[in-house]
Parts: C-alpha cells; structure tokens; sequence
C-alpha cells in the first residue's frame, strides 16, 4: 500500500464531494422527497441534490435561513421549471432558481431549460397559480404580493454544478425575456451561480468570524503606509488581557500555535508582568499583529505621536501568543499591576498585500518560545486544504497547531496522528524505524524528509481518515494484548507497535480508501486478526534473525533490521508457518475473577451488540393484558435502539431519549397508564433481539464463553 501520493481515480471531483456533503448535511432533514418513495435510490439522491442545490442557492441569494429555503423549494410535477422560489427581507425582490446537479460537475443549462423557466416565469406573472404544484400554492400570496410592488425586481438564476457558461442563444432567450416582462418600474434580469460559487459558499460557512481589536498608543508610536500601513508602538499589557478575555484562542487563527499553556517561558512572562511590571518591555521581543484594516481615531489632539486608538479588523496575533496569554493570566491574578506594563505591538494591514506575504511574516516572528518544525506545518498550505477537506467531505476537525487539543476520537484527530498513521501506511518500513528513533522526524523537509513523502502530492480526506481508523484499530488490538505478555515478547509488542501497524496495512487491500464508498471499512474488521498474526510471526523473528541478546528498542529504531523484519515476517504470515501461539508468552495467569459485571457492562465490553441494533419489549402476560392495545397502537412504542451508553443503552424510539433497560420498561407502564403495575421489575428480562434472545441471555453467553475461552 503506497500512500506518497498516487491516488486512485476519483469518478466524483472533490469540490464536488465536498458540496454535497455540505447539502446533505443542511437539508437532509429539512426538504421533502415523499414523491420519490419506491423509485431507485441514485434516483431519489440525484432529486435531492438538486432540490438542495436550488435551496442552498436561495441561501446565498437571499441570507435566508435553511429553513426558509427548504420551504421554497418547489421541485416536482407542475414546476413549469421553476425548482425553488425565495423572497427578500423587504418583499419587493424575488429569485426564481432553475438548478441542475452533475455528480461530475458538468451540468448546463440549455435553451430548452431557458424556455421552460421562462414559461415558468410567465405563468406566475399569469397569477395562474392553480396551475402549480401544492408546494407553490403555499407561496402564492408571497409571489403575488411581489408582482403588485410597481417596483419589484424579478431575477431568473441558473444553479448549476459546472462550470455555469451559458450559449449566446441561451443568454439571448433569457435576454429577450427580461426586456419582455421588464418596464414600467420592474425588473427582470438572468443570473448564474455554478460550481465554484457553491463551494465557496460552503466554505464561507466554516470560515471563523473575523475578530475586531483596539490598540492604544498614546506616546511614541510611528507609522508607515508604503508599500503596506503599519503601525509600531507600545500597548498597555491591560489592553492584550482585554484581547484574550473578549476572545480567547481565536485570535491566534493565523498563528503557526495555539498559546501553549503554562510553560517554563510562560510561567516567567507572568511573574514579570506582577513583579516588575515597568521592566516588563526591556526584556520582551513584542508582539506582531496582522489585520484587514486599520481605523485609526484621535481621540486627544491628532497629529504624529499623539494618543490614538486603532480598531484592527479582521484582526490575528501572529507572533507573541503567548505573551497576550500570559497578560490575561497576569491580571487575573493581579489587575492593577499591569498598568504600568507595556509592549511594544507591531500591527501590519495585509489586505494589499501580495499573496504569501502574510506567512512570511508568521513565519519570520516566530522566534521568541521555541519553534519546532511541527509549528510551521500549521501554515503550510497543504495542511489548510486538509484540514478544509476534512470539514467539508467527513465534518471531522483536523488539528494543526501544537497546543490545541486534539478532537474526540470519533469527531476528528491531529495533524500528528494522521502523519504517523500515513508513514506506517506507506510501502517503505524505514519510515517507521526512522519515527521510532525520533518522532519529530516525521516533520522532517527536503529531498529526504519524512514529510514531502506524506503530504507531498496532498492525500485526501477519506485516505487520510482510514489510515487513521486503521492504526487506531492496530494499536487498540496491541493494547488489548500487551497486558498478557511478560518479558521480550511485551517488550517487542511496545517497541514494535509502529511497524506491526506497517505490515498490517501491508495486508489491507488499498482500493478505494480515498473514495467515498462506505464498503472500504468493513477492511477493518480483520485488522484484530491481522495484528495477532503479525505478532505471533515477529517475536519469534528477532530471535532468529539478531538473536535473543539483542536489543529490542535498538532493533526497531534500525531501518537496515527493520526492512528485515517486515520481509521474514510478512513472508511467514502468507506462508502460514509455525509460531508459538501468543499464550506461549503469556504471564503466569492468577485465577480469573468468578464476580461477574452486570448485563449492560458485559454486553458492552464484549461488544456483544452492534451499535444501532433495534431491540423488542417484551412484556410478560400480565403486562400483555394490561397495556397490550396501548402497545399495539404504535410499534415503536415496543421499540429501542441499541446504542454505547453504560447507564442508559436504550434509545426509545417514540421520543428519540436514553433510557436504561428497568428505566425504559417503568417509562412505558407509566405513559400506558398502568397504575396497577408492580414496584420492581428487571429489565434487561423485558428486552431482546429476535433470534437472540434476551438481554440477561445474551449476557450469560458472553459470560459462558468469557469461562471456557482463551482470550488470545
């Protein structure tokens, strides 16, 4: 499995990837597609996307919610080619939105396409509403209440998932139209909005809100406005607290980190500002911020060096992170100290400035804690387009900058855990050996550097992602294990996890790990397999190859030893041959525990059933009597979700909450109205799965097995 770069042929663009991820998201549940029950499912999506599409484009027309643009979309039999109507704030503008989606992102608009929305557009200003469809007829009163304005503006879009170019014939027809309906005060005009308009908007949509500042220099500041305005001078430390309490880590958007916390460097910086506050500025670099604009305001006597206050807009701190930190740190401890501390603040407006220039300044500034060569991947371009891939094809957040923590698991990880993840993917076994004797070398740059290898032609997504869920799974597996081996054979579990996770990756079949298909993953169902052989072959390997008096950890920090390595055992796992099994290494076993856990926490440990599982209540012939046609009203009332949850595992499907199994049984016999019902009851007995029994069945299976099988 080779990841430096060569990726497999995508049918879908990735722009295009990324704008129905984003459609799917926002209208899933908000556009109706009840006339598509029982058609072909590429049917009934390619009808919804074009839906969303029509809707999203009311969304960046008309700054209406998603809601209201859901509840224009008019799509379906009786449109006359209209798929969407939206309306301005004022009522006196309406857009009447023609959309059409491509999976390849080549969809045009023809001048049949042209005339149908013209007729369309006709037929409203007919006021023939009845001719239209249900959905339309609920926004008559809109569209009629637009046409009586003398003054209303009409525009006829054209939403497109291509590249929007229309035909002179095709502009000629919407052209002739406007001059046609147009006159007498209204307006009619054609607009198009194609692929690249959508994707910006969903990239607007992640976009953090700009952040706007104020600087105070009241003495000896200077200025320059060539070749970009920039202002120098000293800010009072009380101000850059006032930054941080208004926004915290957001200012440092652009910055290489986040504040790194209480370092030795910080810790200092805090002290100094209580201790000595007006010796603070001889022993500190300053700080540089950047920004759109500069408002400066004169609020004694204007002129050169007189006190003035600068609105920053759009405004990052892109070097002296953690001296602002540190400022807001200091005051909260000590306010009245800082107002005599002052520092010097750089402040550059790049809104003139060329492209790249920005990074450079990020880049040359950062001096002041040390910078490692992780920090400036943060700003690395590829890096941000990984990181907009993530949120716009997974919504998963990848981490970039060193002190910022790293997402739960399931919603995410660093930019750290997808390059070891990567370099353990890649063909090349050194990679490993090299991050296992120094993992910053996985930041490494050049010709020979670990890092072009990995990010150099910029996997995606979806390869990113999966290599990450793999050696998840490789390293949940050897955690599950290394508790039962003693001695060398732990030792090479520990030191050799990064290349066990090499070789597993070897066996995983890398066809379509960079493509949306779901079917990929089911891959990591045999990675707890793979990992128990791989591991069984490889102890018994470094034996044999460097001897039992070898260096384990030297062994696996050597690239020449470790390419060994993964040839002899990967060949003697395809082979099948002979090796102890793991139990051979197994410490001495004290005599397992006869206290058994509860239902849930035994179903659960053993993932005894599959998340979203739906289970049955059960209830027995006196409840049956009881609360039997209360049940019989709505299935879902005897129905639950399984969900991973230790106190509550039971999703009710009537009200969509957690319950646990007794609770969720009580629940229901109150909401029947069974007063009779009796005090106790144990509800794992009253829920199970057809052909599985029970919950208490289930677990005593588990518990059964747990007593007559070896784990490994």
């Amino acid at each position: 499995m080779t990841l430096s770069g060569q990726q497999s042929g995508r049918r879908t663009p990735l722009e295009v990837q990324h704008i129905r991820d984003a459609l799917k998201r926002e209208f899933s549940a908000l556009i109706s597609m009840s006339d598509y029950e029982g058609r072909q499912p590429h049917e009934r999506e390619n009808a919804f996307l074009s839906r969303a599409l029509s809707a999203r484009a009311t969304r960046i027309l008309t700054d209406c919610t998603s809601d209201e643009a859901a509840a224009g979309v008019i799509d379906g039999r009786n449109d006359f080619g209209i798929d969407a109507v939206g309306f301005s704030a004022s009522g006196s503008e309406m857009w009447l939105i023609q959309a059409k989606w491509s999976d390849r992102g080549q969809a045009g608009f023809d001048t049949a396409a042209a005339h149908k929305l013209i007729h369309g557009l006709k037929k409203l200003d007919n006021r023939d509403f009845d001719h239209f469809n249900a959905r339309l007829q609920l926004l008559a009163d809109r569209v009629r209440a637009v046409f009586s304005i003398p003054t209303c503006k009409i525009y006829l879009v054209v939403a497109v998932l291509g590249e929007g170019r229309l035909s002179q014939e095709t502009e000629t027809i919407l052209r002739e139209a406007a001059q046609e309906f147009g006159g007498y005060g209204r307006t009619v005009r054609h607009c198009v909005l194609n692929q690249a308009d959508f994707h910006q908007a969903v990239r607007d949509d992640l976009a953090p809100e700009p952040i706007d500042i104020t600087a105070t220099m009241t003495e000896g500041w200077h200025s320059r406005d060539t070749p970009y305005l920039a202002y120098d001078g000293l800010v009072c430390a009380q101000e850059l607290a006032t930054w941080y309490a208004d926004h915290s880590e957001k200012l440092y958007d652009r910055n290489v980190r986040r504040s790194l916390g209480l370092t030795d460097v910080n810790q200092t910086l805090v002290t100094s500002l209580i201790n000595d506050p007006q010796g603070f500025w001889y022993r500190h670099n300053g700080i540089t911020v950047q920004c759109d604009e500069i408002d400066p305001e004169f609020f004694a006597q204007r002129g050169p060096s007189k006190p003035v206050r600068l609105t920053l807009r759009n405004a990052s701190v892109v070097n002296g992170a953690q001296t602002v930190t540190s400022a807001h740190r200091a005051y909260e401890q000590d306010p009245d100290a800082l107002a005599d501390a002052f520092v010097t603040v750089r402040i550059i407006s790049v809104s003139d400035a060329p492209a790249g220039f920005a990074k450079e300044i990020t880049e040359a500034t950062n001096t002041q804690n040390r910078m490692e060569r992780r920090d400036f991947i943060a700003i690395d371009d590829v890096q941000a387009k990984v990181r907009e891939d993530f949120r716009l094809t997974l919504d998963k957040d990848y981490v970039l900058r060193r002190g910022e923590t790293a997402p739960p698991p399931d919603f995410g990880c660093s930019v750290h855990e997808a390059a070891v993840a990567l370099a353990c993917a890649h063909q090349d076994p050194a990679l490993s050996a090299r991050i296992n004797g120094n993992p910053d070398s996985v930041w490494e740059d050049g010709p020979h550097g670990i890092y072009p290898r990995l990010f150099g032609q910029q996997p995606n997504a979806y390869q990113i992602w999966r290599s990450v869920l793999l050696f998840r799974k490789v390293r949940d597996r050897l955690h599950r294990c290394r508790p039962m081996l003693s001695g060398r054979a732990a030792s090479i579990a520990d030191s050799g996890a990064l290349l066990i996770a090499h070789m597993v990756f070897q066996f995983v079949d890398a066809d379509g790990i960079d493509e949306p298909d779901p079917e990929w993953e089911s891959a990591l169902d045999t990675v707890g397999e793979l990992v128990d052989s791989t591991l069984k072959q490889l102890i018994p390997s470094v034996d044999k190859l460097f001897g039992d008096g070898s260096y384990v950890t030297t062994t696996f920090t050597s690239e020449y030893r470790c390419e060994r390595l993964v040839a002899a055992t990967l060949r003697a796992v395809e082979e099948g041959a002979d090796a102890p099994d793991l139990k051979h290494y197994q410490k001495p076993s004290a005599s397992k525990s006869t206290s058994r856990s509860n239902v849930v926490s035994l179903i659960l440990n053993a993932d005894g059933i599959a998340f979203g599982t739906e289970l049955t209540y059960l209830p027995g012939p006196t409840e049956a009597r009881a609360i039997g046609d209360w049940l019989a009203t709505d299935p879902d009332r005897s129905c639950a979700i399984w969900i991973k949850n230790r106190t509550k595992p039971l999703q009710w499907k009537v009200d969509g909450k957690r319950y646990s199994p007794t609770g969720l049984v009580r629940h229901i016999w109150q909401q029947a109205g069974w007063k009779e019902a009796p005090s106790t009851v144990r509800g794992p007995k009253h829920w199970g799965i057809q052909n599985e029994g029970t919950l208490i069945e289930i677990a005593d299976r588990i518990w059964q097995q747990y007593h007559t099988d070896e784990i490994l």
